[in-house]
């Protein structure tokens, strides 16, 4: 089926930026390490640190799309497509104890005056460690984007933040090397709270996912008009979204004739589900619930309007796609 490619293609695309982030964190964390010890510096050995928790975070995002990659089951009938933001909290947590720990180191530092001039190749170190750390951040957050996956946005900004800490870095041994070496720890401790500040926004983003927080307005608004557009709905009277991984399930209420048959109601129905599909690929499950047009904000039973029945007879005549209501 067109719709699996698309998803294989989705986690194939996914899995080998993480694999290919793995494979340059490990030479990052080797040849950090080695200049932090050769060249004396402190800060760019808590760097490799910084990268090494990086390949942490990384596994569990490959891990999150091995689940979220299986099929629907009886258990899990919407798919394990939540195992991504999963994934993504674990990320950010991974963030937050990491730059808690630069900050606290960076802050015995500047009270016991821990300070030594670092060597040129810690120096060397940490511009290689921007170059290449932001180049897989640009990487992954572009893939990210286009595959839809909060737990690879996640992995992206621990890249981001792995560069930014090489930023604070580079600053504190330069200004070591320049006879300026409490700017080191105080380096370090600016990017500690930014690396903090990125891991609780990556908690935030992800668990306002778990929770179904609608933060896809676009997709929305293409679903409203996509149902807006069939014939015979009168009106859309409400939207409401779920993020599984890269797919999208839909509820929405409409409103039609009431004079019109349960059939009718039902064939409208489908209409309005192959509309979301063909304008939205990403949605991958439409509920359409069919109300009669008397249906408003203040009458969310669905009552007929007074004194009338759909087809002569009496009761609210809802329709949801998939069961008849009487």
């Amino acid at each position: 089926m067109p719709g699996e490619d698309t998803r294989d293609d989705r986690f194939r695309a996914g899995e080998s930026v993480s694999w290919r982030g793995m494979a340059a964190n490990l030479a990052l964390v080797a040849f950090k390490l080695a200049a932090g010890i050769i060249g004396k510096s402190s800060a760019m050995v808590a760097d490799a640190a910084h990268s090494a928790s990086d390949m942490l975070a990384t596994f569990g995002v490959i891990v999150s799309f091995r689940i979220s990659k299986r099929p629907a089951d009886e258990d899990h009938p919407y798919g394990h497509g939540k195992a991504e933001p999963v994934a993504a909290k674990l990320v950010g947590a991974i963030l937050i104890v990491a730059g808690s720990g630069i900050a606290i180191e960076a802050v015995r530092r500047i009270i016991a005056r821990d300070f030594v001039r670092p060597g040129l190749i810690a120096l060397i170190a940490a511009v290689a460690s921007v170059v290449v750390k932001e180049a897989m951040f640009q990487t992954a957050a572009a893939t990210a984007r286009r595959i839809r996956s909060s737990a690879l946005m996640a992995e992206a900004f621990h890249h981001r933040s792995d560069a930014l800490s090489s930023v604070g870095t580079f600053a504190g041994i330069l200004g070591g090397r320049l006879g300026l070496p409490i700017l080191d720890p105080i380096a370090g401790l600016v990017v500690a709270v930014m690396i903090v500040w990125m891991g609780l926004k990556i908690i935030r983003a992800s668990s306002d996912e778990l929770m179904d927080a609608q933060t896809d307005p676009e997709t929305i608004n293409s679903v409203w008009v996509a149902a807006a557009s069939v014939g015979g709905v009168c009106d859309v009277h409400s939207i409401a979204m779920r993020k599984y991984g890269g797919d999208s399930y839909v509820d929405l209420r409409i409103g039609v004739d009431p004079s019109i048959s349960v059939v009718m109601g039902h064939e409208i129905a489908m209409q309005v589900e192959g509309a979301i599909r063909l304008e939205c690929p990403n949605v991958r499950g439409v509920l359409v619930h069919v109300d009669p047009e008397s249906v408003h904000v203040d009458d969310p039973e669905g009552h007929p309007l007074p004194g009338q029945g759909l087809n002569g007879r009496g009761g609210t005549g809802k329709v949801m796609h998939g069961m008849n209501v009487q």
